[in-house]
C-alpha cells in the first residue's frame, strides 16, 4: 500500500507437481514454461483509484455466458471511472506441448484468449456491458499433432444487464451468441456471403456451429423476506469460450426464497428447480432432473442453536426400456445442534452433527432400485479455560456406509491440547487421533496419529511455525501384516 490510493498486491504460488491441464504427464520445462504453467499462480496487480491492472496469472470473470473459469497468463485491466466500464484481458490459456506416445504425452496446441467488455455502471454493481471473448489454438505451435485434440477457435458475444428496480428488486438478464469451430484442420469450407463476411474474425468450416443462449433472473430482497427465480436456456451448439465446459441443450427453471421469523432468530432458505435437456432433440433420449434444497437455522436461546438441511437431486431419462433406462434419486438430511455454556473457570462449547444420505439408482440387471445409505454422526467438545491460556478439544466421529456389494464402517476419536507461554508468544499444541476402519468381512484396520505443533511470535508481524506428525496404519486381514509409518515435519516463517 503506497499512499491512500495506490496498492500493488502480488502473489507467488508454485508447485512441483508434474501435472498440466489436459495432459497426463509433462516433458521437461524451462523457466518460462514453468512460470506460465496453470498449476502455478504468479501475479502482480497494481491498482490506483478506478484503474486496476493484471500482470501474470489471472482468471477473467465477466458473466455466466462469456468467461469466468479459464485461467490465463498475460495482461489485463479494469477501468471504471464514474459510470464508464472498460475491461480487457489477453493471455496464454494453454501452452504448446509436443505429443509423444512413448512417454504418454498426448500433446496440446498453444491456445490464447482475448476478452474485452465495455459498458455503463459499476463493475461490482448494476451495469450494462457488452462482453466479447475469443479463443484460438495455434495450429503451427507444434510439430507432432496432439492425440485426441483438434485445434479450435471460437467467439462469444454476450450483452449483460443488471438493474436495481425500486431498491429491493434486482433484475439480471444476459443473451449470448457464439460461433465455434471444433476443428481448424477441417478442409470442407462453406460458401456463403454471411460466412465470408466473418472470415476476418473467425475461421468457419464444416465443423463450425453457431447458436444462442439466454439466462434471466429476478429477486426481491428485503431484511425479512427474499424471493426470486431464474430461467436458463443453453443452445445445443452454444459454447461460452471463456469456460472449460458447460452442459448444452438444456432448459432450467429455478425458484428460490428465504425469510426470517421470531425477531430474526430463525431463518429459512429454500430452492426448487427443474432441468430438462435435449430441448432441440439433438439426442435420442431426453432427461429431466429435479433439484431442491431447504435450510433452517434457529437461535433458540443465547446458548442453544440448531441447523437443519435437506436436499434432493433426481435424474431420469423417461425411458421404459430397462436396458437404456437411467433413473436415480439422492436425498440428504442433516441436523446440527450447538450448545454453549460457561462455569466460573471454563467456557464450554458442544457441537454435534448427524446426517443421512440415501442414494437410489435403478439397476438394469435386477430391474429394481438399489439403495446406498450413508450415516454419519460427529461430536465436538471444546473447553476454553478463563484464568489460564489452556484449550482442550475432544472429537468423536462415527460413519457407516452400506452399499449393495460392500459395507464400510469407521469410528474416530481425537483430542488436542494447546497452551500459551511467555505472554502468549509461544503456543504449543499436542494432538492424538485413533481411527478404526472396517470393510466387509475383513478384520479392522487401526490408524493412529500424533501431531506436535508450535507457533512463536518473533515480532508483532513475524511468526515462526513448526510441526511434527506421526501416522501409523496397521491393516487388518484385508492386507495381512501390512504396516505404514509416516513422519512429516513442516516449518514456516510468516510475515
Amino acid at each position: 500500500q503506497i499512499g491512500e490510493y495506490l496498492s500493488i498486491p502480488f502473489g507467488i504460488n508454485i508447485s512441483n507437481q508434474k501435472t498440466l491441464y489436459n495432459l497426463p504427464t509433462l516433458p521437461e520445462e524451462n523457466l518460462i514454461d514453468f512460470i506460465q504453467n496453470p498449476k502455478n499462480d504468479i501475479s502482480i496487480n497494481p491498482e490506483y483509484k478506478w484503474i486496476k491492472s493484471y500482470l501474470g496469472s489471472q482468471t477473467p470473470n465477466y458473466s455466466s455466458l462469456s468467461t469466468g473459469d479459464t485461467p490465463i497468463f498475460g495482461i489485463g485491466m479494469d477501468l471504471n471511472p464514474g459510470k464508464f466500464i472498460f475491461s480487457a484481458n489477453y493471455g496464454l490459456s494453454q501452452r504448446a506441448i509436443e505429443a509423444d506416445a512413448l512417454f504418454n504425452i498426448v500433446g496440446a496446441y498453444k491456445q490464447k484468449i482475448i476478452a474485452t467488455r465495455i459498458g455503463y455502471g459499476k463493475i461490482d454493481g448494476p451495469k450494462f456491458t457488452l462482453n466479447f471473448v475469443k479463443v484460438k489454438d495455434d495450429v503451427n505451435s507444434v510439430i507432432n499433432t496432439p492425440l485426441y485434440d483438434d485445434p479450435i477457435e471460437g467467439i462469444t458475444i454476450a450483452p449483460l444487464i443488471e438493474l436495481t428496480i425500486k431498491e429491493k428488486l434486482l433484475f439480471k438478464t444476459e443473451t449470448a451468441a457464439s460461433i465455434f469451430t471444433s476443428n481448424l484442420n477441417n478442409t470442407f469450407t462453406i460458401y456463403d456471403d454471411i460466412i465470408e463476411s466473418l472470415s476476418d474474425i473467425i475461421t468457419v468450416n464444416a465443423s463450425s456451429n453457431a447458436d444462442i443462449s439466454h439466462v434471466s433472473s429476478i429477486d426481491w430482497i428485503s431484511k425479512k423476506f427474499t424471493i426470486g427465480g431464474e430461467v436458463k436456456y443453453i443452445g445445443p451448439g452454444f459454447v461460452p469460450v471463456g469456460y472449460r465446459n458447460i452442459e448444452k441443450d438444456i432448459l432450467d427453471y429455478k425458484v428460490r426464497s428465504s425469510f426470517k421469523l421470531f425477531k430474526d432468530k430463525t431463518s429459512i432458505n429454500g430452492m426448487f428447480g427443474i432441468r430438462t435437456n435435449n430441448v432441440q432433440n439433438t439426442n435420442l433420449q431426453s432427461t429431466k432432473r429435479v433439484i431442491s434444497t431447504i435450510n433452517v437455522f434457529s437461535q433458540i436461546s443465547d446458548a442453544f442453536s440448531i441447523n437443519a438441511n435437506y436436499s434432493n437431486f433426481g435424474f431420469n431419462n423417461n425411458e421404459i426400456n430397462n436396458i437404456i433406462r437411467v433413473e436415480m434419486i439422492n436425498n440428504s438430511f442433516s441436523l446440527s445442534p450447538s450448545y454453549i455454556f460457561e462455569t466460573s473457570t471454563i467456557n464450554h462449547q458442544i457441537n454435534a452433527n448427524g446426517s443421512l444420505n440415501i442414494f437410489d439408482q435403478f439397476d438394469a440387471v435386477s430391474s429394481a432400485f438399489v439403495a446406498t445409505k450413508s450415516k454419519n454422526f460427529s461430536l465436538n467438545y471444546n473447553l476454553m479455560f478463563k484464568e489460564m491460556p489452556l484449550n482442550i478439544n475432544l472429537i468423536g466421529l462415527f460413519f457407516n456406509n452400506e452399499m449393495p456389494t460392500s459395507t464400510l464402517k469407521m469410528s474416530n476419536y481425537g483430542t488436542t491440547i494447546s497452551y500459551k507461554f511467555f505472554d502468549k508468544k509461544l503456543s504449543p499444541s499436542l494432538g492424538f487421533n485413533l481411527a478404526n476402519i472396517s470393510r466387509d468381512s475383513f478384520t479392522t484396520d487401526h490408524r493412529f496419529s500424533m501431531r506436535l505443533k508450535t507457533k512463536y511470535k518473533i515480532t508483532k508481524k513475524l511468526q515462526f511455525n513448526a510441526s511434527y506428525r506421526l501416522n501409523n496404519y496397521k491393516y487388518g486381514s484385508r492386507k495381512p501384516d501390512a504396516i505404514t509409518n509416516e513422519h512429516r515435519m513442516q516449518f514456516a516463517l510468516l510475515q
